[in-house]
């Protein structure tokens, strides 16, 4: 789509799809994800605004108050690209980005946070769960295919429609029906979840310890290992560091027949 020599294409948008990835790597309490959305939205606004000072007030514009759920961003990003792209080529130069912005963030954070969070996500879970319990190595596997390649399509498609759309929120509601398609998820997840009820007392789980350790012992060993854990963490140790090495000991002793 072309409005005179402001031109917005598809590797514009894809540019500010892969960065809206990083929309939540770094946080205020005072802004939340502005700085996220306005580095996703910086190639955009480099390329419509030439001249330094206009461009460093639309980015500074952009580092307002944000806050909305992560996947469905990608909407207002899109519907951001195509009102900035109007203004910059004079189409229409009385637009309000941010008027726009706060009326989208809210609906789509209760919105995204029900479908991603509430259904989406408990589906792949019990999904994977349900063929964990036959035996298949390769469940987390699914579980992680399953979720991403609806919420990664979903993420790439919205940007797209939010521009198309220039931010029409029943237009997004009408095409998606994010609604419908949660109740239909949640469904089959208390399907799958109870027939994962039913068979829980016939399994035998494969992870335990091939040692012949009493359980007050055991139980010990937990309650150890867990304030150590407490103590590395307020000695400023990174939770991310700890929870690798954590896995790479469990695997350690798996390889060792010690689990």
């Amino acid at each position: 789509m072309k409005f005179g020599d402001k031109n917005i294409g598809i590797r514009d948008l894809l540019t500010v799809f892969l960065r809206s990835f990083l929309i939540q790597a770094s946080w205020s309490f005072e802004r939340m994800q502005s700085l996220g959305f306005a580095y996703a939205l910086e190639p955009v606004i480099r390329k419509l605004y030439p001249d330094q000072a206009e461009y460093e007030s639309r980015i500074r514009l952009h580092m307002d108050y944000f806050n909305s759920q992560p996947y469905l961003a990608s909407f207002i990003l899109g519907a951001v690209v195509r009102l900035e792209q109007d203004r910059a080529s004079g189409r229409n130069t009385a637009v309000d980005v941010q008027e726009l912005k706060a009326s989208l963030m809210a609906p789509l954070g209760a919105l995204g946070d029900s479908f991603f969070w509430g259904a989406l996500k408990p589906f792949a879970a019990v999904t994977a769960t349900a063929l964990l319990l036959t035996g298949s190595w390769w469940a987390p596997l699914l579980f992680l295919l399953l979720y991403n390649i609806w919420h990664v399509g979903l993420r790439t498609s919205v940007l797209f429609w939010g521009y198309i759309s220039g931010g029409d929120a029943v237009d997004l509601m009408t095409r998606y029906r994010f609604t419908k398609m949660a109740k239909r998820f949640k469904i089959v997840s208390l399907a799958a979840l109870g027939g994962i009820l039913g068979v829980m007392p016939a399994w035998q789980p494969a992870f335990k310890l091939s040692l012949n350790v009493p359980g007050a012992v055991l139980a010990f060993s937990g309650l150890a290992f867990t304030l150590v854990l407490i103590l590395i963490l307020r000695r400023g140790v990174s939770p991310l560091k700890l929870m690798l090495g954590f896995a790479a000991v469990c695997l350690v002793l798996a390889y060792a027949g010690v689990i």
